[in-house]
């Protein structure tokens, strides 16, 4: 390979790193290895890695090739090979299929003039790869399901020898393969540490794209959503609003929708105050074997980010738990901000919540009230002296005591 090649690779990743529609996925784009190589037939990612081959790469013009880098980033931001397993042993074609058609739809959105990249196509103008405006907004489970229902010609099964293997591409319309197999190879301290990178390289280039003046809601700059990849999906102010009101000890906002009765006999009109904020919260996180299956474990702690950030807490036990309580952190307003850089959880063992009121009761901690992010895969419910709100993954389980909502799988 001549040097030319190379320099051209790297001149059309740091264009796309450096203009405003995808500032937000540059420091993904550090993140792991990069390589030109005729040993893949298109190009390539494990999740962390990424391999192209030059020929291919190159065989339409700079913003074709930057449509792939940028595809290929995206999977790895997106964290498709780790979250999508599932799918994946369902029907790997589709599985594929699900995930490019989600991609090159963001991709196309950020950029539909094609200023910077354009999607690769045929001598006849045709798209090289998976594209339907029809998944705009829908999510890569939402479109799996689609595709199953409403079989498409184009999507054939993979090979069944040859390059691929079990992670096999969709035909002749995609244009990259996923290395289910590359990913499922990385150790579990691997696949943390990854998921610890990709995180903080989000962040990252939501704060480059803040530094650069790009507006953070709306636009074409923002389609991409990255940040849209760290947040909770849970609103905890609305569904904590009627469980935790009643509970909530500090009154630190007033309303005049109330009249306060202590001056009405006065003649005084004055606003009632009402409780916005919570002096002392339990978050108890499920760290049982089952958690780590189906992304359930990353869903939960996303919910506690909403909660550090959505709630004013006066103090917050972080507690994780499994058949007993592994760790108990305590935060405060002054460090709940850092807490996801400073927490060290633990676990894996059986699943039994009825460690955590007793655990309460043990240390003397009477929080306001509970909230235990769980699967609902557990030998019982226990016994609570304490509101307690049950956020579980699963539909259909529902705790017998307290109130339950459900985050789905």
């Amino acid at each position: 390979m001549d040097s030319k090649t190379i320099r051209n690779f790297k001149r059309i990743r740091l264009r796309i790193m450096r203009h405003p529609k995808f500032v937000r996925l540059s420091p993904v784009m550090w993140v792991g290895k990069r390589e030109l190589s005729l040993a893949v037939s298109s190009a390539c990612t494990n999740g962390r890695d990424e391999i192209y081959n030059h020929v291919f790469l190159f065989q339409w013009g700079d913003k074709e090739a930057g449509f792939i880098i940028v595809h290929e980033n995206y999977h790895k931001a997106a964290r498709h090979l780790e979250i999508y397993v599932a799918l994946h042993r369902i029907d790997p074609v589709l599985a594929n299929a699900a995930c490019d058609y989600w991609i090159n739809g963001k991709i196309i959105k950020a950029d539909p003039n094609e200023e910077v990249v354009a999607m690769p196509k045929d001598e006849n103008g045709k798209p090289i790869g998976l594209y339907d405006p029809k998944y705009d907004g829908w999510t890569v489970k939402r479109i799996f399901d689609d595709l199953r229902q409403n079989p498409r010609p184009e999507l054939q099964p993979p090979p069944q020898s040859g390059e691929g293997g079990e992670g096999g591409d969709t035909g002749d319309k995609g244009f990259d393969e996923h290395d289910w197999e590359g990913a499922k190879s990385m150790s579990d301290e691997e696949k943390k540490e990854l998921k610890g990178e990709i995180e903080r390289a989000i962040r990252e280039g939501e704060m480059a794209a803040k530094a650069m003046g790009v507006s953070q809601e709306g636009g074409d700059a923002n389609a991409l959503s990255l940040g849209e990849l760290l947040k909770p999906k849970v609103d905890w102010v609305q569904q904590l609003k009627e469980f935790v009101r009643a509970t909530c000890t500090k009154k630190d906002i007033s309303t005049w929708r109330r009249l306060n009765r202590r001056f009405l006999h006065e003649d005084i009109a004055m606003p009632t105050m009402i409780g916005n904020s919570i002096k002392e919260l339990v978050a108890s996180q499920d760290v049982s074997g089952s958690m780590f299956c189906r992304s359930r474990y990353e869903k939960c702690m996303s919910e506690i980010e909403g909660i550090a950030r959505q709630l004013k807490v006066d103090k917050l036990h972080l507690i994780y738990w499994d058949g007993k309580v592994e760790k108990h952190e305590v935060y405060t307003q002054a460090t709940l901000s850092n807490w996801r850089n400073v927490t060290r959880p633990t676990g894996g063992g059986s699943t039994d919540p009825s460690c955590i009121p007793k655990y309460l009761k043990e240390n003397g901690i009477k929080p306001d009230a509970v909230v235990v992010l769980t699967d609902g895969e557990v030998a019982g419910w226990g016994t609570w002296e304490c509101p307690v709100l049950w956020a579980i993954t699963q539909d259909g389980v529902n705790a017998p005591v307290g109130k339950t909502i459900h985050l789905g799988e």
